[in-house]
């Protein structure tokens, strides 16, 4: 009697589970992304050259592109 109930509390735990992972992994809203920073918003913002160019900087670790690997 134990086991089975312990069985049907995982079920419904690995169910609710998915349904969560569903709705976590939706997209966004079209329209909802933030416009291309051109540099004359930049310059509005009030960013110098090397801030842009620090902001459009990756750093490998932030990819999730290993060639290597």
């Amino acid at each position: 009697m134990l086991l089975s109930r312990h069985n049907a509390l995982l079920r419904a735990q690995s169910f609710c589970a998915k349904i969560l992972h569903y709705f976590r992994r939706r997209d966004a809203p079209a329209g909802s992304e933030l416009p291309p920073l051109t540099p004359h918003i930049l310059n509005d913002i009030g960013l110098s050259p090397t801030d842009e160019a620090r902001l459009r900087h990756k750093w490998p670790s932030q990819t999730t592109r290993h060639p290597y690997l």
